[in-house]
């Protein structure tokens, strides 16, 4: 009787494992990653919907009506005015040789001004609104810049949602081997076969796997919230996990040749900015032309007798104080602090597209390595079971090898979603389209894994196959 159930044990153990190594299996021959929604509707919300997007935006329209408002007064303006006075008395004058009296200032009277100013020449004006032009285009380029700030975030995100997705899965089934290992063990115990400590210490794996299923599933829920927040739009489950088809990038200097990233517009623009405002408040020390005409309809008409009279005008103002001449010092230096400014994005730009690059590059490395890793993990379960039918191992080996299987495939599955990740922060950090153009090159199986691990950095001949001419334009 003890025989036959140790046979049926042995065979439920069997079937469990066939079960988990087809699983393992589907894992690693699984399509390209993603869940029910792929990685660009995620962006593509949160360029729309972002706080910080529609925040910036609206800063943009903003500076662009201060623009306009700075254009505005190097305008013609026109002014209207009107004017009713109570005088005490009438002043009225008797004309000789007509009936009647004429009247000067009458009594109640109105007065209607109609005026046009045009300035004509405001050197520091035409620079106030250069100004304005370039601060108003610093901020349009602002808002490329919060948008690659967010789907930076979102890229993050989504691809901490697939590990964690990954991590659930297999803390789910860690805990169905661990439930199984103590029905098993507690039957041995019975039979006489296993010791009190082995069903303890099965015990104790299965709480273990309990925790850790706990922990994996909040760090899960988290990282949906996380994406929600930052997207906008709540992730379905994960039904697919990302195999990386290992292909190196473009070398390290094409990269660090793109000079036309939204930070490096935004400082290009400031800079144009303090340019102006250096020139404006030094031309504020030169001299203004301007002109005006009015026109006056009034009921007081005097001794013309005329109701209204248009008066015209030009004005030459020059005026020169230490206050100008100060500030003009004040932009000439914020203009010096503005091109440190820049040369410190364009720095911060190379070392996170530096960065970027070496992630990728390891990232191949280490993919390929956990892709060995789960292969291997995979046939040492298989022979594991193998050896245990055979009497050579004991059960408690087999355990320990389906988990170390199972931890593996996690591993292989947030190795190539970090991989896929750092490829959309490069892109993304070069100012690029955040989409991964399919390489050209073979892709790379489960079952060659062993024998074509790509090279820990990619060589200079490979580069540009390993790209499409829409993946990594040409460096302006």
């Amino acid at each position: 009787m003890t025989t036959l159930r140790s046979n049926l044990l042995r065979s439920h153990l069997l079937s469990i494992s066939l079960g988990i190594g087809t699983a393992a299996s589907l894992l690693l021959a699984s399509g390209r990653a993603g869940a029910t929604q792929p990685l660009e509707t995620f962006l593509e919300a949160a360029r729309k919907s972002s706080f910080d997007v529609r925040e910036q935006v609206a800063t943009a329209e903003q500076r662009n009506w201060e623009h306009e408002s700075a254009f505005g007064r190097l305008l013609p303006s026109a002014s209207a005015r009107g004017v009713y006075t109570r005088n005490q008395y009438a002043a009225e004058i008797q004309v000789p040789g007509q009936a009647g009296t004429v009247t000067i200032t009458p009594q109640d009277q109105f007065d209607l001004f109609l005026q046009l100013d045009v300035p004509l020449v405001d050197l520091a004006g035409y620079s106030r609104n250069d100004q304005a032009r370039h601060l108003a285009r610093a901020s349009g380029a602002q808002v490329e810049v919060s948008q690659n700030d967010v789907q930076r975030a979102v890229a993050r995100s989504y691809y901490a949602f697939i590990g964690g997705g990954a991590l659930v899965q297999a803390a789910e089934r860690s805990e169905k081997i661990a439930e199984d290992n103590l029905a098993f063990v507690i039957t041995r115990h019975q039979n006489g076969v296993a010791t009190e400590l082995d069903r303890e210490r099965a015990r104790a794996t299965l709480e273990q796997s309990k925790q850790a299923r706990a922990e994996s599933e909040l760090l899960a829920i988290q990282a949906a919230r996380n994406l929600e927040t930052v997207s906008g739009i709540a992730p379905t489950p994960v039904v697919e996990y990302p195999v990386d088809d290992l292909h190196p990038e473009a070398p390290l200097a094409t990269w660090l040749g793109y000079k036309d990233t939204p930070a490096d517009r935004v400082q290009a623009e400031l800079g144009q900015a303090a340019e102006y405002g250096k020139k404006a408040a030094a031309r504020t020390l030169l001299p203004t032309l301007s002109a005006n005409g009015q026109e006056r309809i009034t009921n007081a008409t005097g001794f013309t007798g005329r109701t209204s009279a248009y008066t015209i005008q030009a004005m030459l103002s020059w005026r020169l104080d230490y206050s100008a001449y100060s500030t003009a010092q004040a932009q000439a230096h914020a203009l010096d602090a503005q091109q440190v400014r820049a040369e410190r994005s364009r720095r911060n730009v190379e070392d996170d597209i530096f960065n970027a690059w070496e992630r990728v590059r390891t990232g191949i490395v280490k993919s390929a390595s956990a892709r060995v890793q789960a292969e291997a993990a995979l046939r040492a379960e298989t022979l594991s079971l193998a050896r245990y039918q055979a009497g050579a191992l004991t059960q408690l080996d087999v355990t320990q090898a389906q988990r170390d299987a199972f931890q593996s495939q996690a591993q292989r599955i947030q190795a190539d979603a970090d991989l896929q990740y750092a490829r959309v922060l490069l892109r993304l950090t070069a100012g690029k389209s955040p989409s991964v153009q399919p390489s050209t090159l073979p892709t790379v199986q489960a079952k060659d894994l062993g024998a074509t691990l790509p090279p820990a950095a990619p060589a200079a001949p490979a580069a540009p196959a390993s790209t499409s001419p829409t993946d990594v334009p040409a460096p302006r």
